[in-house]
Formats: C-alpha cells, sequence, structure tokens
C-alpha cells in the first residue's frame, strides 16, 4: 500500500530519509507533497519531473487532488526534482541523496505568481535570440510556453487517454481557402496519441518535406519537437505582438538559424494568452521546399496545431492540419520554359472528438465542433454543404441547423427537391465556421433556372424557361462504368398543317463521361415524352421520361445490355 504523506503547515521544502529496518531489500524511493506556500493546502496538476546526477529526465508526474507524487528511482545517487504548473512560481529541489534501500519524503511548496507575460511588450525588433542566450522577456514567454509543451508530452507519453478522432482530407481554394471537396473519416478505434511527428534528429538532419515516388510527404512539429536539444540548437526565438484583432495573445516567434539543415525547414509562432500564459495555437510554415515547390511560397503553405488544457493539469492536441500545395507544371508556348502554377491546396488534418481517460473511463474532454444555424427564404428542400457531403433539412419555417463541422471556411447551397442535386454545387453564401461557436446565416434561394443555366454552361437570362435538363449515367451488364457512349434524347416537336402534314422532331446528344455520368440540356418541360437512349446498334438501351415546370430535371440510369 502507497503511504501518503499528509502536509503540514510548514512553509519551506524539507527533504528526510527514512531508514528501514532489516529485512528483505526495498528498492529507492523518492515521494512527497506539493503544497501551496501561502496557505500550505495541497495544489493539484503539478507536474513533477524526476532527473539525475548528469540533468537526464527519468520520470514525470502529475499530481492529483492531494498533491501527492512518487518515483521509484534507479538506484541509490543524487537526483533532482522540478515542479512546475501554469501560475505557479517553478521550483527545483537539486541534489537529493537516496542511499540504498531509502525512502526520501519531500514537501514542495510553490508560490502564487500572477502570469509574467502580462505586461511583455513586444518590439518591432528583428532581433533572434539563441535558446542559450535568451533576452528576460523571450525566456519569461518561453518558460510558460515550456510547461505547457511538457505537460503535453507527458499526456501523450503516459497514454492517459483514450482519443475518439475526426481526420478529413480537403482540397481548398487558394487564397480564400474555401472547402472545394471533403472527406472526413470518424475513427472509433481508440488510440493513446491523436498527432504525432517525426523523430526530430531526422527532421533537423533531413529536412521536413520528404520527397517520395508517390508524393512528398510533410510533417509538422508536435511538443516533443519544440522542447528539443536539436530544435532549439537549430533555431531562434523572439516575441511578436498578438494581431489586431487579439490583443489578448503574445507570440512566440522561432525561426532557423540558417546552418545545421539539409532540407526544408519551418518557422512558426506560437500564441501564448496573456491572461493564463497557457499555449492557444501554434502557426507554422515550411521554408525552401524542395524543386520546383519552392516558387510558391506562400504563407498558406504550412498548419497548425491547437492546445487545450483540461481541469487536471494535462494539456492535449485538440485538432491540426497540414496544408499542401497542389500545382501543374506548364511550359511557355513560345519560348518552351518550364513553370508552375498553384492549382489548390491539399490539407490533411483531424480534431479530437472525445477524450476518455484511460483508467477512470471517463470523459475528460468532448468537442462537438462548429456550428451553422440560418434561415432559408422558402421552406422545405435541404442545405448542403459545398464539397464535403454534409446536408441538413429545411424546415416549414425555413429554419436549418448543421452541427458538427471542423473549423473553416465554406459555401452553402439550397439543394430544390425537383433539381435533383443539380444544385449541389451552386452555392449561394459563404460561411465561416469556428469551433465551439454557432455561425447564424440567411439562404437566399435561387431560382431552377439559374441552377440549369449554370450546369449546362449557358447563359441564364437566354434561358428557355420551358426547358429542362436531363441527367444520368450508363453502366454495363456488369455494372461497371461506360465512358464515351452516345446518348441521344428525341421527342416530337409537333405538326406542320397544311399545304401538307408533317410532323418534326428535335434532339439533343452527348457522350458519357469518365464515371459513365451525362447531361442533356435544353429538352421540353412540358409533360411530352422524351426518349433518351444510350448506345448505338444491337448495343443500346432506351427510356421514356417527361418533365415538367415542376418537375423540370429528371435522372435516369440505363444498363447497356450484353
Amino acid at each position: 500500500m502507497t503511504r501518503r504523506i499528509p502536509w503540514i503547515p510548514v512553509a519551506v521544502a524539507v527533504a528526510a530519509t527514512i531508514p528501514t529496518a532489516g529485512g528483505p531489500a526495498r528498492a529507492q524511493v523518492i515521494e512527497g507533497v506539493v503544497v501551496d506556500s501561502a496557505t500550505l493546502a495541497p495544489v493539484t496538476a503539478v507536474l513533477v519531473s524526476l532527473s539525475d546526477a548528469d540533468n537526464r529526465n527519468l520520470r514525470r508526474f502529475l499530481v492529483d487532488a492531494d498533491g501527492f507524487f512518487r518515483f521509484v528511482v534507479p538506484g541509490p545517487g543524487r537526483y533532482s526534482l522540478r515542479a512546475e504548473r501554469l501560475g505557479l512560481a517553478t521550483r527545483t529541489l537539486p541534489g537529493l541523496a537516496v542511499g540504498p534501500d531509502d525512502t526520501v519524503a519531500v514537501r514542495i511548496s510553490l508560490a502564487q505568481r500572477p502570469i509574467a507575460i502580462e505586461g511583455i511588450r513586444a518590439t518591432g525588433s528583428r532581433r533572434c535570440e539563441l535558446s542559450t542566450d535568451l533576452g528576460a522577456a523571450t525566456h519569461r514567454v518561453w518558460e510558460e510556453a515550456r510547461k505547457v509543451l511538457n505537460a503535453a508530452s507527458f499526456t501523450d507519453s503516459e497514454g492517459l487517454y483514450d482519443y475518439e478522432l475526426e481526420k478529413h482530407t480537403r482540397e481548398l481554394e487558394p487564397g480564400s481557402l474555401r472547402v472545394r471537396r471533403e472527406t472526413r473519416a470518424h475513427k472509433r478505434t481508440m488510440t493513446r496519441q491523436p498527432f504525432e511527428s517525426r523523430p526530430v534528429e531526422l527532421l533537423v538532419g533531413g529536412g521536413w518535406v520528404l520527397e517520395e515516388p508517390a508524393g512528398n510527404r510533410y510533417f509538422a512539429p508536435d511538443a516533443d519537437v519544440l522542447l528539443s536539444d536539436d530544435f532549439l540548437a537549430t533555431h531562434c526565438l523572439q516575441l511578436r505582438a498578438g494581431p489586431a484583432s487579439r490583443p489578448d495573445l503574445l507570440g512566440l516567434e522561432f525561426r532557423p538559424l540558417g546552418e545545421g539543415s539539409s532540407g526544408p525547414d519551418i518557422e512558426g509562432v506560437l500564441w501564448l494568452s496573456r491572461e493564463t500564459g497557457g499555449i492557444e495555437w501554434l502557426d507554422f510554415r515550411y521554408r525552401d521546399l524542395p524543386g520546383l515547390l519552392d516558387e510558391h511560397g506562400s504563407d498558406q503553405i504550412g498548419g497548425r496545431v491547437d492546445f487545450r488544457g483540461l481541469p487536471n493539469g494535462s494539456w492535449i492536441v485538440s485538432r491540426w492540419h497540414i496544408r499542401m500545395p497542389l500545382m501543374v507544371l506548364e511550359r511557355d508556348g513560345v519560348f518552351g520554359l518550364r513553370r508552375t502554377r498553384l492549382i489548390g491546396i491539399a490539407e490533411e488534418g483531424g480534431r479530437v472528438v472525445e477524450a476518455l481517460g484511460t483508467r477512470t473511463r471517463r470523459v475528460a474532454y468532448a468537442e462537438t465542433g462548429g456550428v451553422v444555424a440560418g434561415e432559408a427564404d422558402r421552406p422545405g428542400g435541404r442545405i448542403a454543404v459545398v464539397g464535403t457531403g454534409v446536408e441538413a433539412g429545411v424546415d416549414e419555417l425555413g429554419r436549418f441547423t448543421i452541427r458538427g463541422l471542423p473549423e473553416g471556411n465554406y459555401q452553402l447551397a439550397y439543394l430544390h427537391p425537383a433539381l435533383m442535386g443539380l444544385d449541389r454545387d451552386y452555392a449561394v453564401t459563404d460561411v465561416r465556421v469556428a469551433s465551439g461557436d454557432t455561425t447564424e446565416v440567411r439562404v437566399r434561394t435561387p431560382q431552377p433556372g439559374q441552377v440549369m443555366a449554370r450546369a449546362c454552361s449557358a447563359d441564364v437570362e437566354t434561358w428557355d424557361p420551358d426547358t429542362g435538363v436531363i441527367l444520368g449515367h450508363v453502366a454495363d451488364a456488369e455494372s461497371r462504368v461506360a465512358s464515351g457512349i452516345p446518348v441521344v434524347a428525341e421527342w416530337t416537336a409537333g405538326l406542320d398543317i397544311p399545304p401538307r402534314l408533317r410532323v418534326r422532331y428535335g434532339s439533343e446528344h452527348t457522350a458519357t463521361g469518365p464515371a459513365g455520368e451525362f447531361l442533356l440540356c435544353g429538352v421540353p418541360a412540358d409533360y411530352r415524352s422524351i426518349r433518351v437512349t444510350a448506345g448505338s446498334g444491337r448495343a443500346r438501351v432506351s427510356e421514356d421520361v417527361i418533365l415538367s415546370a415542376e418537375q423540370p430535371v429528371v435522372a435516369v440510369s440505363l444498363e447497356l445490355p450484353r
């Protein structure tokens, strides 16, 4: 049974060796309690680190409500303890001598200290300070950031939580960062570490971007990387003022020294709360990308890692993303010169949906994402988030709510029941989604003719309101898509009256695309029977459809005969 040391009113830290009676050999132990130096009450959520005589970090322990900690040390010798928590002064007890079979009991008193960065001002100086010779203000900010990073590193290394994750891949529009396409995977399998970087020695020695035959791999820094001697030896630090919209933040900027790295590097900013000293998030971007990639050193090529402190003093990465360039290589038609063009940004990332204590099985953290709530100018139908597959119904009052969207810039589309999804990519409004917030929007729904004209690449002003669209796809008898197949829509146009009777016909032609899809535009929407035929000769199939003003779009699925 573990012996708990009661806290008693002593204002200084003490160390005592408790001898053991004769008997079987016992392990060497350092145990103790962390108390508030003013109230002498136990302090929770303090990270206590054990180091040996060579200053090597051996173990860490996050104290709970009774302030107690216990280490079994590897053997006799001298050890040091370091206790730290945001809002408290860091305390180190060096040179604790532990003999054979000893239990050393200590009490560590920590003083309440207002967050040191509250009054720090970031100047416009571009001086970049080495980690071994930081200026006083930069050092104070780094100490607060280091506490958070240490706690995050401990949380991961000890496996305090099982995580339920949602990961995503997106294609974004350069500049606006609107989501063009998105896929999401909800990971119900649990993992002990939601976000992990490459070993720091490989990052510093080989770079943050790996060129591989299947495509480049990009890496982001985790807490262990930012704390490492290798990273701090090759990057310098300086303070940066928060943006005008966030005066409550103070930035700790890092950038490479320009030596010691043999590949692409990163620079970025750790954004800390002036009030709490905690890290809010990390922004970073890549430098010296390989080959032609470096022609597009956009600030949007990089990533972000969000940190979240939990009530028990642990810290987790709650969400993250990495953005990578999508480019095409072109040749100048006159001089034959090669050039690259940025056509999009690929984003990979994720968020923690829920964190469960591995021992308690209680929810320690849960995030529902952002919410979009709004009102459409007509009832019924659905609201779709363009490119994501996410939809929500519109009620009889025109209201709708979309929950659980990851943070980002999106476009909304209104899906009219009569348009068969033809309007899924017809954006009617932009919306910015923030995690934990609700964004209110009003949606003005488009007219069906506007949607059909755009889908058919036609001028909306000249679109015939008495016509509609037939959409569909063609497959063979084995359900394989059939591309390049001719498709025709035919109908009776009318009758010519004397001098002689003559029946007139109308038709529209197209061919199936790579996925077997087709679109026939400008067909009559006046209850006339229209025959749609795919294929030719004996390998063809037909189906009759009818369009109307109430249903101007129909969908057909055709299967070619064997």
